[in-house]
């Protein structure tokens, strides 16, 4: 009798295990997690020649002048690289079907350095998107930090990833806030191949000083802080003010489909009096201003075509314009095309980039890159980048709130103004006036 009711009572917890298992089933079936990911690093020479930044802000020690071999002087250096062809990150998604056509679901994505394991994105634990979102029939609405539109638009127009050796992504990176905002809330709209983005934030991420100076002291800057200012869309760049300092506005129209894709997109921020300058290493920490900002906007066309043999061509346009009070409104426009064919596993690439001030310095920087990938899987590729960018200064001006000179093309002159958050070739830069090379080889893994 006892073996009996033992057996009766397995027999029930069984069955209530069953059920509550098959209830979970049923509540999971409804909502889903999903981690993902990429990693991408490699081995590269970076060869930059001796710039000429003789009489320039950059080749001045207080007054004095300093010469070009030692303000910038030719330098070689093989170093392991991370995000080469595409940004390592790491992410949690979740939704939740409520039913009707509607779903909740969030976003945490963060960026990586794979070479040293730390975190990128100014060191931000998901420095690349954190949101919070609620489809519904009729659009997605997302509050949070996210993909600007112009960023959406910069993955469609592009035959690359946007790593740091897409020079295809040249446009984008004239204003840092064209890639991931702080304070955004955004409405998108799907409908088969056609996509359209809306975007507003409070302050997208502007402080009242703005440097190359970053959340962490580098060989070439101090840390940031309210008297040495900060990159555009730093760590803490993004608080609100009461003056509406950062706010930005953004939109993306694109018909994304095969075998072609067309797109327009926009986008625009209040800088409000923030101060442009630079971070001197000087006296612990000290700022040295040299325009006054009032507002950027951006726009941007692109178009991409797929040949029957699966050849890809993309090329794009973007114009970036800063007002500022007084006569410096830097106009940048960056023009660039690719193409990639594939071969059975092999992928072959080229790309060609010209970026250049229309009036400030008038200076350009132009650029090609050679790529091969070969792919192992879906998920792991093999690949190297060989490649270029010249620098050609343009003109010197002087700054209107300290008359000192200013010289360079935009990818030069931008980052240590602090426009960029990461330059070209993973944070090599440029030297003014002068070519930086590339050759690398490396591999990528998507999880």
């Amino acid at each position: 009798m006892k073996n009996q009711a033992s057996k009766s009572n397995k027999l029930r917890q069984a069955c209530v295990l069953t059920a509550s298992v098959l209830a979970c089933s049923a509540a999971w079936a409804q909502s889903s997690v999903t981690i993902y990911g990429l990693v991408d690093v490699g081995v590269d020479s970076v060869h930059k020649g001796e710039g000429n930044v003789q009489g320039t802000v950059f080749g001045l020690s207080g007054t004095t002048p300093v010469p070009n071999a030692i303000a910038s002087p030719s330098t070689r250096t093989t170093r392991m690289a991370p995000s080469l062809t595409a940004q390592s990150h790491f992410g949690i998604k979740g939704t939740e079907d409520i039913g009707g056509g509607w779903k909740g679901g969030f976003t945490l994505e963060g960026g990586l350095q794979a070479d040293g394991g730390t975190l990128g994105n100014d060191g931000r634990l998901f420095g690349r998107q954190a949101f919070v979102s609620l489809t519904t029939p009729y659009g997605e609405v997302r509050l949070g930090r996210q993909a600007s539109p112009m960023l959406i638009a910069g993955y469609i127009a592009t035959t690359e990833r946007l790593g740091s050796t897409d020079l295809m992504g040249a446009g984008l990176v004239v204003n840092n806030l064209q890639t991931y905002q702080d304070n955004m809330a955004s409405f998108l709209v799907r409908k088969g191949p056609w996509l359209g983005v809306l975007s507003y934030s409070t302050n997208a991420g502007v402080a009242s000083r703005v440097s190359a100076a970053r959340a962490s002291a580098t060989s070439a800057t101090p840390a940031a802080n309210a008297n040495t200012g900060q990159i555009i869309g730093g760590l803490t760049a993004g608080a609100e003010s009461a003056d509406d300092r950062g706010r930005a506005q953004g939109a993306l129209l694109a018909y994304n489909g095969k075998p072609f894709a067309i797109l327009a997109a926009y986008h625009r921020n209040d800088f409000r009096g923030a101060q442009v300058g630079i971070a001197s290493l000087a006296g612990g920490g000290t700022f040295i201003p040299l325009y006054t900002a009032d507002t950027f906007t951006g726009a941007m066309i692109g178009a991409k075509f797929q040949l029957p043999a699966g050849t890809m061509l993309v090329a794009n346009f973007h114009q970036g314009q800063y007002k500022n009070v007084g006569a410096l409104d830097p106009k940048v426009q960056t023009a660039s095309a690719g193409i990639k064919h594939p071969i059975g596993n092999w992928e072959l690439g080229a790309q060609y980039m010209q970026s250049r001030f229309k009036n400030f310095t008038k200076g350009k920087d132009s650029g090609v890159m050679l790529g091969v990938d070969y792919n192992f899987s879906k998920r792991t590729a093999l690949y190297s980048r060989v490649g270029f960018v010249d620098d050609d200064r343009g003109n010197i001006v002087r700054g209107t709130v300290t008359p000192l000179p200013i010289a360079g093309g935009p990818g030069a002159l931008l980052v240590p103004l602090g426009a960029q958050e990461v330059p070209l070739f993973s944070g090599a830069g440029q030297n003014v006036d002068a070519r930086t090379s590339i050759v690398s080889l490396g591999l990528r893994h998507y999880f």
